[in-house]
């Protein structure tokens, strides 16, 4: 068995999960959620037939990705064919000689803290075939290299304080219920996780790299971008001058850092928002030149919607910036294209089976069948609001849990300003406390106002008297941890874990999935351990698209990266479980 798993142990792993995806596509049913009431449906099997359907949306799901991947080795590759840039690589290697633990760990804590704020993981790659091969001249072992180039990326994504898709999409469908900017209310509680992940992450790093550093055995890595060197390109380098490069290589790191914090609206920051549109405003005889040149789809930087796409156009103009610079010919052109997509296809193999799980999951939704059970709502709300139900109680609060509402608030005053019923026709016309927090604070107001005839919690749908939606119930830590981890392995797009669980939904009544439904007043908590879980899995399971493409390009084993990271990983999860009890507890 051991022999097994020596060599490709990425591959076999992601075959296993393969296998076992399908398989349970012919044993567990789809299901959905109607509010709180989960809904078996048949089990709808996967089938050889099915397998072009399958590749289909693995493309569809994953075209940005692969694309941007396949531009980004060619733009390497592109670079590595110029003397400048391996001057560069070199220079710095050689002046951080006897100072690799200290270059290690900065250069760690910058690629996890743009993470951290980033809007695309996937983005923070620009960076890293650069940092590999400084490090890979500098003699650290591939261990040390993969930790730092591709763990610290995990490691923001686990500590993800304003950046990261997870966070931007599942804020997105629980905020169109409860109008909470959750990504605003939790950053602090997600910086202390960032803070804390780091630390430790950085304690085990450097107790490894100063025993590697030791260790004369210690597998070293080759630079993926190395250029062959002959003695005419040899006296060339010593000569060449290489701040143009740098130039470049500053110019493509500002457009993806500004382009991929979300600058507006997690910091109310207008100025590049306001540039953009100064810039395409911008006419030559009433003709918009400016606009005409960069195109129709340019986005302003630090926007929601700075995509892959965007940078990696960035990335073809600066790549054709570069082969003017270093006198490209044609071939050297088809010679560089050859070498990028031969060394991105080891890195887009295991993303396209990772997606593939995904897509699996996707056409035959069974994750809600698989975690419906972790995660129940207790039957005893504190809140609820029975609006088109038994005429009685509209809005009532049980504050000792017994199952009996000890307050009911309707008001007909004409000074009324909670739960308001304006025409007598015994339905209040505003319903407050819509966050179930138990109290009628400002954001409930925002809540009540925007809603029109029309309570969209708390529903009684099919007027028997007792409401579809309970809010404020309590909820089970381990079963918010388990319903994560279960969703990480296989939705490796966590938008489709906030997707299933949190949109609203429009058959057979339109109302609001599980988490809003049965959970409102403890969605800050829900929010947290989903989304760190995530990130938390993301650091060793092997459908963890961003640690698969770190091991491919790193040529390391799975198994290697699993005995290194083990520790972290379980210092990391008491902290995080300490941290959710206390935050389930407030």
């Amino acid at each position: 068995m051991k022999k097994f798993w020596e060599k490709h142990s990425l591959g076999k792993t992601l075959t296993i999960i393969l296998v076992l995806s399908f398989l349970l596509t012919w044993i567990i049913p789809v299901g959905s959620f109607n509010g709180t009431e989960f809904v078996k449906g048949d089990v709808v099997r996967i089938g050889l037939a099915d397998i072009g359907n399958l590749l289909y949306y693995v493309i569809a799901i994953g075209m940005d990705k692969i694309m941007f991947l396949l531009v980004l080795g060619i733009f390497y590759a592109i670079l590595s064919k110029s003397p400048a840039y391996q001057k560069l690589v070199t220079n710095i290697a050689n002046k951080m000689k006897g100072k690799e633990i200290l270059f290690a760990t900065i250069v760690s804590f910058l690629i996890a803290l743009f993470t951290a704020f980033a809007s695309n993981t996937f983005a923070v790659l620009v960076f890293i075939p650069f940092v590999v091969s400084i490090l890979s001249k500098m003699k650290l072992d591939k261990v040390t290299i993969t930790a730092v180039g591709f763990g610290s990326i995990l490691v923001g994504v686990l500590g993800c304080i304003f950046g990261t898709e997870g966070l931007f999409s599942f804020n997105t469908y629980l905020s169109s219920a409860t109008l909470t900017n959750f990504i605003k209310d939790g950053w602090v509680t997600r910086m202390i996780v960032f803070i804390a992940a780091f630390a430790l992450f950085t304690i085990f790093n450097v107790l490894h790299m100063k025993k590697a550093l030791k260790d004369k055995k210690a597998e070293g890595l080759e630079d993926p971008y190395v250029a062959e060197e002959d003695d005419k390109s040899a006296k060339k380098a010593k000569n060449v001058r290489v701040w143009p490069t740098v130039v470049v290589l500053v110019l493509v790191a500002l457009f993806t850092i500004i382009g991929f914090i979300n600058w507006f609206d997690n910091f109310g920051i207008e100025v590049f928002n306001n540039f953009h549109n100064w810039l395409i405003g911008l006419s030559i005889n009433d003709n918009a030149i400016i606009s005409y040149i960069i195109g129709s789809s340019a986005v302003p930087l630090g926007n929601s919607n700075f995509s892959l796409f965007t940078l990696i156009s960035v990335l073809i103009v600066f790549g054709f910036v570069i082969m003017c610079m270093t006198g490209f010919k044609f071939d050297d052109l088809i010679t560089s294209i050859k070498t990028g997509v031969t060394k991105s296809s080891k890195v887009v193999l295991p993303l396209i089976a990772i997606y593939t799980v995904f897509a699996i999951f996707y056409l035959s939704p069974m994750m809600n069948s698989l975690t419906s059970g972790l995660i129940k709502v207790d039957g005893h709300p504190n809140i609820n609001i029975d609006y088109k139900g038994s005429g009685k109680a509209y809005f009532n609060v049980d504050t000792d849990k017994d199952g009996k509402a000890d307050k009911n608030l309707v008001s007909t005053s004409k000074d009324c300003k909670v739960n308001c019923d304006t025409n007598n026709d015994g339905y209040p016309d505003k319903n407050l406390d819509f966050d179930g927090n138990g109290k009628v604070d400002d954001n409930d107001l925002v809540i009540a106002a925007s809603f029109s005839g029309e309570s969209v919690l708390n529903l009684d749908t099919d007027g028997d008297g007792t409401p579809d939606i309970n809010v404020d119930t309590d909820i089970s830590v381990p079963g918010t941890i388990l319903t994560g981890f279960i969703s990480s392995i296989f939705h490796p797009d966590f938008n489709y874990t906030a997707y299933s669980l949190s949109y609203r939904s429009s058959k057979p009544v339109q109302g609001f999935l599980y988490f809003v439904a049965g959970f409102a007043a403890n969605l800050s908590i829900i929010f947290i351990i989903m989304i760190t879980m995530f990130g938390f899995s993301s650091l060793f399971l092997p459908t963890s698209a961003l640690l698969a493409i770190g091991l491919a390009y790193t040529d390391l084993e799975y198994g290697k990266w699993l005995k290194y990271i083990w520790r972290f990983l379980a210092c990391a999860f008491v902290f995080l479980v300490i941290l959710f009890i206390v935050l389930g507890a407030i």
